[in-house]
């Protein structure tokens, strides 16, 4: 009797086995096709007024320096020099900043006014010895006239100063940063956002201080200047 209820019960496994595997459900499949996802971009063109016959246009920015006199290594107290920087981001609305990097400030040897001065490291070319980027002062401000821009109240349009990137502070446009060549390297963020396709003038000016004194006498100062935007849509300006 043990042996036929065995059999019995392996015969109804067997048979709930059978009747599971034919079981079946209604269905349906709907299916998007054509899916396609696209990053955006951002592209930042560069052009260029240093004062009379020298300008450069458009483009990604080769390298080249915006301030560079190989003829006339002969700075003083009370020198200054000024270009127009226009900024063109492409495609997408870009929080922007400036900054000097990779300064290298030389002494070149001590004249002895230098020496009276306090200058007591006097190598020669002396890399990172020299003092300029300590005196060597930045003026930064939005060269913007009829474009709606920074330098009004309301960064409205300004009837008093309908030529933008002209190259000149009058005292209208607002001054954004003052900074020496040295504190410039922690760089300085732009006012607002740029907008795609817009161009937007900066002004920047160096000047050597008429107060500097002999403590610079003979030094020379190297190094870059850099442009750096970054997307402003789901992003926070990372400079504040």
């Amino acid at each position: 009797m043990k042996r036929i209820l065995l059999s019995l019960s392996i015969i109804g496994i067997v048979s709930a086995v059978v009747i599971g595997a034919t079981m079946a459900y209604f269905g349906d499949v709907e299916t998007s096709t054509g899916n396609t996802m696209t990053a955006g971009s951002i592209d930042l063109k560069i052009d260029l007024q240093c004062g009379e016959n020298c300008s450069y246009s458009l483009r990604d920015w080769p390298g080249q320096p915006f301030f560079y006199n190989p003829m006339d290594c002969d700075i003083k107290p009370g020198d200054s020099g000024e270009v127009t920087i226009s900024w063109h981001v492409y495609d997408n609305e870009a929080w922007a900043r400036i900054r000097t990097a990779d300064l290298i400030n030389y002494e070149n040897s001590c004249t002895n006014p230098e020496i009276k001065a306090g200058d007591q490291n006097c190598g020669d070319p002396g890399e990172q010895e020299g003092e300029l980027g300590d005196y060597l002062v930045f003026t930064l401000w939005m060269d913007e006239g009829t474009t709606t821009g920074w330098q009004c109240p309301d960064n409205g349009p300004c009837d008093q100063d309908p030529q933008e990137g002209d190259n000149k502070l009058n005292g209208i446009e607002e001054i954004f940063a003052t900074s020496t060549a040295n504190g410039l390297q922690e760089g300085v963020k732009l006012p607002l956002k740029l907008q795609p396709s817009t161009t937007y003038y900066l002004g920047m000016k160096w000047e050597l201080p008429a107060e500097t004194g002999n403590i610079v006498q003979g030094d020379s100062l190297v190094g870059k200047i850099i442009m750096e935007v970054v997307q402003s849509r789901n992003n926070p300006n990372p400079w504040e």
